[in-house]
């Protein structure tokens, strides 16, 4: 029995958007990071960019 989970399906779907949101955002951002990488950016900046989302994204 999960006490902590919302049981209205609003509940839900709201946490579930938010989630989303905070997805696409960290693929944007991972995105963005291979794009300047791609165009002739330093290896060491896209790995230290990457790791910034990744500890980002886990913080959320």
């Amino acid at each position: 029995m999960d006490h902590g989970a919302p049981t209205q399906k609003s509940d839900r779907d709201r946490i579930r958007q938010k989630r989303g949101a905070a997805n696409k955002e960290i693929a944007k951002a991972a995105r963005r990071a291979v794009k300047a990488w791609n165009d002739g950016g330093d290896g060491a900046s896209l790995i230290a960019a990457l790791a910034q989302i990744v500890k980002k994204a886990d913080a959320s």
